[in-house]
């Protein structure tokens, strides 16, 4: 088995639960870690069984989309990249809004999740 990593990627987005938010949008920060399930010898030089490119696209293409609640737009990253990576084991996910609208805030707010492919439903 082994890991790859998608780190600190950035987007701009228009997720919240108020209109201001949908309005204006926010920063966003997703880490994206998912164990995939192939032995060290399983693994060809030129067709990998999770494409980190491909991995990037599809959560750009979540992160696109308007979601109210981070935690349900965490969790839709989640469930495409298990559809579309059968040999991905595990994934785990952080998702930040780095400009939440609170006043006198500085930091970010997010949510964190792991999850086993067992898990799907």
């Amino acid at each position: 088995m082994f890991t790859i990593h998608l780190q600190q990627l950035r987007f701009t987005g228009f997720h919240g639960l108020y209109p201001y938010e949908k309005k204006l949008g926010n920063q966003f920060e997703v880490n994206v870690s998912i164990l995939v399930n192939r032995a060290f010898s399983e693994v060809s030089t030129n067709t990998p069984p999770v494409d980190y490119v491909n991995v990037y696209e599809t959560i750009k293409g979540c992160m696109d989309i308007p979601t109210p609640l981070l935690e349900s737009l965490a969790l839709t990253i989640v469930s495409k990249l298990l559809h579309q990576f059968p040999a991905a084991q595990k994934i785990h996910i952080s998702l930040f809004k780095l400009h939440p609208p609170i006043p006198q805030f500085q930091g970010k707010v997010g949510v964190e999740f792991d999850v086993d492919r067992s898990q799907l439903n």
